[in-house]
């Protein structure tokens, strides 16, 4: 399992519903998110993220080859990881604080600004810059009976630049920026949950960005 995953950098702007297949996303590195917690169903999703990064914005594209799927969140800051959910944890370059940008399949999502999430020392992300992080989603927004059947959907985001300049002070030139970072999956209110992530850790608790892998900004 390697612990850097570089960031490519895109040629021209970045289109987040250019599909998975378009020559755009095939150009940028592709990362599978493998490691499976000993908890819930039997069943394992195949999730794959890449990304992308060009002047203004930090943008991914998940693929998540799923089965159990459910949406039903329905607000922002609400609970989606007992939905069918991505996530990406980062901690920016000399920052103290890390992000959990928390997805749904229907693009509905959780985000906080956190020093320690057990000592409840974190901020909720205002609406108003959540609404500044683009999401594109191939499934409906809200499914509230359970697609049982094989399924594969696509959970794009893209994140403004100047987002991380707010809250995290840094650079806005990101080319050869290490940040940390990680990459999940989870579906807790679902007939047959799974826990996947990049990083491996010891139990599963998504919030240790200590164990966090490298980010690199090519």
């Amino acid at each position: 399992m390697s612990d850097a995953y570089v960031v490519k950098r895109a040629a021209g702007t970045i289109a987040l519903d250019a599909g998975w297949d378009s020559e755009l996303w095939q150009s940028a590195n592709e990362l599978k998110v493998d490691y499976r917690f000993d908890r819930g169903g039997t069943f394992k999703p195949d999730v794959r993220i890449r990304m992308l990064y060009d002047d203004n914005r930090i943008c991914g594209m998940f693929q998540v080859k799923d089965q159990y799927v459910v949406s039903r969140a329905r607000h922002n800051q609400e609970q989606v990881c007992k939905d069918s959910c991505v996530e990406f944890f980062v901690t920016p370059v000399n920052a103290e604080r890390y992000f959990n940008f928390e997805m749904n399949c229907g693009g509905t999502i959780l985000l906080y600004h956190i020093k320690n999430l057990f000592t409840k020392e974190y901020d909720h992300v205002p609406e108003a810059d959540l609404a500044t992080i683009e999401r594109y989603h191939t499934l409906p927004k809200f499914i509230d009976d359970e697609i049982t059947e094989p399924v594969t959907w696509y959970l794009g985001f893209g994140i403004p630049i100047s987002f991380f300049e707010k809250y995290s002070g840094i650079d806005p030139k990101l080319a050869g920026q290490v940040w940390k970072a990680n990459f999940t999956k989870c579906a807790d209110r679902c007939s047959n949950p799974a826990w996947l992530s990049w990083q491996q850790f010891e139990k599963c608790s998504f919030h240790q960005p200590d164990k966090f892998g490298d980010l690199v900004f090519e």
